[in-house]
């Protein structure tokens, strides 16, 4: 089974129903569903993925959202270790330094993100979402 980190605007894309994005977000919350994938959100995604759904939304839906979505996503912890890695790692964008190293630091293969510019640094397989689909469910 692949083991992916979703950046946050892959789970954004899904529950803001962002369009063009929504279409490959919807599949790869199928498949973590489906258990088809292992998929993670870093601990810390997750006040921002709150913060970004209550603005556009409310605070119930964006409550209602992270309670659903922890039944079937992963989250990778971030604690001391992940933040240390982060700063040493190089990337520019400190967010993405904390999202790549949690991945790292849990055996993820992949990180799905929108922004694979950011991920230049990264030893990860670093993936588009539609690529990702696109590819199916092969290693």
């Amino acid at each position: 089974m692949i083991n992916v980190l979703l950046d946050t605007n892959i789970v954004l894309d899904y529950i803001l129903m962002r369009e063009p994005f929504i279409k490959p977000a919807k599949t790869i919350f199928k498949w973590s569903f489906e258990q088809k994938i292992t998929a993670y959100i870093s601990a810390s995604a997750l006040t921002d993925i709150y913060y970004l759904v209550k603005q556009a939304r409310d605070k119930v839906t964006a409550i209602n959202f992270i309670k659903d979505l922890i039944q079937f996503i992963q989250i990778a912890g971030v604690d001391k270790s992940v933040v240390v890695s982060a700063l040493k790692s190089g990337f520019t964008d400190f967010e993405d330094a904390i999202q790549n190293a949690a991945a790292q630091n849990i055996g993820v293969t992949h990180i799905i993100t929108r922004n694979g510019k950011d991920y230049k640094k990264s030893t990860l397989i670093i993936i588009a979402p539609e690529i990702f689909v696109k590819k199916g469910l092969k290693d």
